[in-house]
């Protein structure tokens, strides 16, 4: 099997998230509306159904229906499309990877059943199962926000072994001597990390970064990878240094506080559809945390006050 090529998966590829109707159902034509607007914006591709999207929520029904129509909408756009297709057991994620591969997707991503940790065996078991099932659609292994699938470089390598549909990773990024391994170890794939560590590592091999920071302001994330493109590393730092203060002084607190600011931050950024709303049991950002969100995006990225100021 020939490996799939992994350069294309490149920038800031925003997620697009859930919106459900007053009935429980998931309102579709939010999705539309948000494909549309991020389009415009000028992002290089864009995915749902990973965690951001409350893809734990979604029974295979569900998951299917929202990714059918995204799909749809985004290739009516002309930009390439993933699709998150992790689940809990090896049978739901190859039924998602199959639907996802029929569908047309440029990429996956997928982390391996989480919440019994898989050995060895295990894994080689569910990824050879995952190479039979995927073929050439390019995969990329996502180490999950809570860190349920730990990545190195010799870990990644056996990962390919069984799997030669891998393409990329998406980790944050937060374990120096984890992520270097990987851009050592393997340097033709796509390695996107997080915000707060972009910079560094885009100068040292990753590739972007899957980020809803693109949803708050995209004239501001448009601008920072471009200069991060161009190799202008003082300004790109310089950037680096502000996101890092908005994240410490906005979304930190709200993560301590044990809430999801991905809604939150797309809210803030008027993001055509969106609201705080999740899927019980979890709880939307109360209001003095967004506000603080907010503050810390006036204080730290002036990019935010510009694009607000310039729509009136």
């Amino acid at each position: 099997m020939s490996r799939p090529t992994a350069r294309k998966i490149h920038g800031f590829w925003p997620p697009l998230l859930l919106e459900t109707q007053a009935d429980g159902r998931l309102d579709l034509e939010a999705v539309t509306a948000g494909v549309r607007y991020l389009a415009a914006a000028g992002v290089p591709g864009l995915y749902t159904a990973d965690t951001a999207s409350e893809f734990y929520t979604l029974e295979f029904e569900e998951w299917n229906d929202l990714v059918t129509h995204f799909r749809a909408v985004v290739r009516a756009t002309g930009l390439p499309a993933g699709a998150g297709c992790t689940w809990t057991n090896q049978a739901g994620a190859l039924r998602r990877i199959a639907r996802a591969r029929e569908l047309g997707f440029d990429n996956i991503h997928l982390s391996q059943p989480y919440w019994v940790r898989l050995n060895e065996p295990a894994q080689r078991t569910f990824w050879r199962a995952v190479a039979e099932v995927a073929g050439d659609l390019p995969i990329i292994v996502y180490s999950g926000s809570q860190g349920q699938l730990p990545l190195d470089g010799p870990l990644l390598r056996r990962l390919r072994e069984y799997c030669p549909a891998i393409a990329g990773t998406k980790s944050p990024g937060f374990d120096s001597v984890a992520t270097n391994s990987m851009l050592h170890h393997c340097p033709d794939l796509c390695h996107m990390v997080h915000e707060t560590v972009l910079a560094s590592w885009v100068a040292l091999g990753a590739t972007g970064c899957f980020s809803n920071l693109v949803g708050l302001c995209p004239p501001l994330a448009a601008r920072w990878f471009g200069l991060m493109d161009r190799g202008e590393w003082g300004e790109a730092f310089a950037i680096q240094r502000r996101v890092n203060s908005f994240y410490e002084e906005g979304l930190i607190p709200i993560r301590r506080a044990g809430f999801v600011a991905d809604k939150a931050m797309l809210e803030l950024g008027r993001v055509p559809g969106t609201s705080r709303r999740l899927r019980p049991p979890y709880t939307p950002v109360p209001d003095d945390l967004y506000r603080g969100l907010e503050a810390a995006a006036h204080r730290h990225l002036p990019e935010f006050t510009a694009m607000l100021a310039a729509r009136g």
